[in-house]
């Protein structure tokens, strides 16, 4: 479980949150907001790489977590399967590769990260995040420049992979996201 209780963060002197509060129990979470409301701020909190303001983020010290980042970070002068295995120590090259195959083409597997296509670059970044072993799945915006198929595909294989973890997710499209609990993000 995970709770920010009566957080806010300022940047700049612009204030992002304002006594925000939420509750991320077991389950799967929408963390929702137009652009800019502090959704991203809300993970990095959760995850401790930001501090809050004001308020408290009680979580167990122990929780490991398994990120998507808006930003692909990617290993982009490695493979795609040189990516996954960097960062996924309990994962067998062919177990990687049969993942891969699940959402990109068979010829992306021996590519350089910077080859792909913007698109191909988000589903490795996501395929990545969800072969980690983790207690917590975070995706920030992982549908970002995924056609209709491929983001159809992603969700089912995010949904096959999670394994009873707790996910949050923040996406400006709901589109197939409809089971989850809705943690609406305010100014």
């Amino acid at each position: 479980m995970i709770e920010l209780k009566n957080v806010s963060k300022s940047f700049d002197g612009k204030k992002v949150l304002d006594s925000f509060n939420a509750v991320f129990d077991k389950g799967s979470y929408l963390l929702k907001g137009p652009s800019g409301i502090g959704k991203t701020t809300c993970i990095l909190l959760m995850l401790g790489l930001i501090k809050p303001d004001e308020g408290e983020i009680i979580r167990p010290s122990s929780m490991s977590f398994a990120v998507c980042f808006q930003e692909d970070r990617l290993f982009e002068k490695e493979t795609v399967l040189t990516n996954i295995l960097a960062v996924n120590d309990n994962i067998s090259a062919e177990d990687a590769a049969s993942a891969v195959l699940e959402l990109l083409p068979p010829d992306s597997l021996n590519k350089k990260a910077g080859e792909l296509s913007g698109g191909m670059k988000r589903r490795l970044a996501v395929i990545r995040a969800m072969l980690h072993e983790s207690d917590c799945v975070i995706l920030d915006e992982p549908f970002t420049g995924l056609d209709n198929e491929a983001r159809e595909k992603t969700i089912s294989f995010i949904r096959e992979r999670l394994n009873g973890r707790l996910l949050i997710v923040t996406s400006h499209d709901e589109r197939g996201l409809n089971d989850l609990q809705v943690v609406l993000v305010e100014s």
